[in-house]
């Protein structure tokens, strides 16, 4: 491997485009040196705003365009993640995934064995896991100060504009929808912070001009923690995590700097102590906030956190947190998440994991 990671990018949407290649911008020793994508101007667009050089407009013309590349990050629709990841394999790459890790079980296992038998290293990008205020909150649950978790619940929510919403994002079966990427990453954190798997979903959805546009989902972890998460597409940006114990409340807001504040069992929020905290929590976060509100704060940085990672990680040999294994899981629950709201009944997503299900299989929407 060069001093510096040369990554090719395959897909050059808005997550590519104003997530991850801003990221990596601010990564030492990593280099954007190819694009992929079917639309001419978002190559031309990614071409000219950083520098990339080698554009192409096929992945597999990517892979075969030489040029020494290290690393394939994936930011394609879900139904061409797999086959992309197991060619980038083929190729002798690392590869970095968004999640969904395709659009059913028996594809996500197809590349867990293909990486299974490769030296080269596979992460998934549930990047939430290297907030700041993530990090914090898990350091608080492990230390104990909440006690006993008994819930947790979630909010998800942005405004798609009907206009400018891809095919892919129209349907649940292409995995589009507030079940696909705004649930999945709510199941990983649920897992990750709790160190426990999601055991039950029952979802409900309602459709707008697409399917899904705003889901509830309910569900119980495999340590009787109950968990909730409210999800739209239609509404201002927002993400919120509140868990609860019988020691205390933290409530973690995720696009504010100075948005954790945590709360013993019997106190007031609205009470003069807590108002005070808050106030100089803010002041004292402000001046660190300050240089990078600009640049879409902590939520941005935490892309970069996990680039930083896995470059460490590929340099010292050694697998990156966020596997194909956490990736499988968080599947798992959005295909469970699927066939609950097609059924109207809880789903036990151990049954979608070991295919006793039909979503185990590519799901068929039924509206």
């Amino acid at each position: 491997m060069s001093a510096r990671v040369r990554v090719g990018f395959a897909g050059c949407g808005e997550v590519a485009a104003e997530k991850h290649m801003p990221a990596v911008g601010e990564v030492p020793d990593i280099e954007i040196a190819a694009a992929a994508d079917v639309l001419p101007d978002r190559l031309e667009y990614v071409g000219r705003r950083f520098g990339v050089r080698r554009c192409y407009d096929d992945v597999s013309a990517m892979l075969a365009g030489g040029g020494g590349l290290d690393v394939v990050a994936l930011c394609l629709p879900p139904a061409a993640q797999v086959p992309a990841a197991l060619a980038a394999l083929d190729a002798g790459l690392h590869v970095w995934i968004d999640p969904p890790t395709g659009l059913s079980m028996a594809e996500c296992d197809r590349l867990m064995e293909r990486a299974r038998r490769s030296e080269r290293m596979v992460t998934v990008g549930f990047h939430m896991r290297w907030h700041r205020l993530v990090r914090a909150t898990r350091e608080i649950l492990l230390s104990g100060r909440l006690g006993r978790v008994h819930t947790i619940r979630g909010i998800w929510s942005s405004p798609r504009q009907p206009a400018r919403l891809k095919e892919w994002r129209r349907y649940r079966r292409l995995g589009g929808g507030a079940l696909g990427e705004p649930a999945i990453d709510h199941f990983d954190l649920w897992c990750h912070l709790l160190g426990a798997e999601l055991d039950t979903v029952f979802a409900e959805t309602a459709d707008d001009e697409w399917e899904d546009a705003a889901a509830v989902i309910s569900g119980r972890m495999t340590n009787d923690v109950l968990v909730t998460a409210v999800l739209s597409e239609r509404a201002n940006h927002d993400v919120e995590l509140e868990i609860y114990g019988d020691a205390g409340r933290l409530r973690v807001s995720l696009v504010q700097f100075d948005g954790l504040e945590l709360y013993e069992a019997g106190a007031l929020a609205s009470g003069p102590r807590h108002r005070l905290g808050r106030l100089v929590n803010f002041a004292k976060e402000l001046p660190r906030a300050l240089p990078r509100m600009h640049r879409a704060g902590d939520y941005r940085t935490s892309y970069r956190d996990q680039w930083r990672h896995f470059l460490e990680r590929m340099r010292l040999g050694r697998a990156a947190e966020s596997t194909l294994a956490e990736g499988r899981n968080a599947l798992a629950a959005m295909l469970a998440a699927h066939e609950s709201a097609a059924t109207g009944q809880p789903v036990r997503v151990a049954d979608i994991a070991a295919g006793r299900l039909p979503s185990a299989q590519p799901f068929e929407s039924t509206k």
